[in-house]
């Protein structure tokens, strides 16, 4: 098993950084890391928290058209393409798991 920043011709699939096989995959690897690498494992999961971050800042930057999609390299382009349709198929299933329903919202 491998795991590329970017598309590769020996991959076979996207996975978020965030998905459970991704970050078991990171943790078992993260263990045959070298005695002094102990600063790794909590700069790991400030990126992984940063990469939502990352995402809204982009989001605000392309809405109020203080730069503009093709101002990216296509390469970029179509990561935040893939991203925002990932994000967007998910979001009926993380407004479930919030418990959000409209007619609590209209109770007095």
């Amino acid at each position: 098993m491998a795991i590329y920043r970017e598309m590769s011709a020996g991959a076979e699939e996207y996975l978020p950084p965030t998905h459970p096989a991704v970050q078991a995959f990171i943790q078992q690897n993260m263990a045959q890391m070298p005695v002094g690498s102990a600063d790794k494992p909590a700069m790991l999961q400030s990126d992984l928290d940063m990469i939502r971050v990352y995402e809204d800042l982009t989001d605000i930057l392309l809405s109020k058209n203080l730069v503009m999609l093709t101002d990216f390299p296509p390469a970029a382009q179509d990561k935040l393409m893939r991203r925002k349709r990932l994000r967007s198929s998910l979001s009926p299933i993380t407004e479930l798991l919030d418990g959000t329903d409209e007619e609590e919202h209209d109770l007095p």
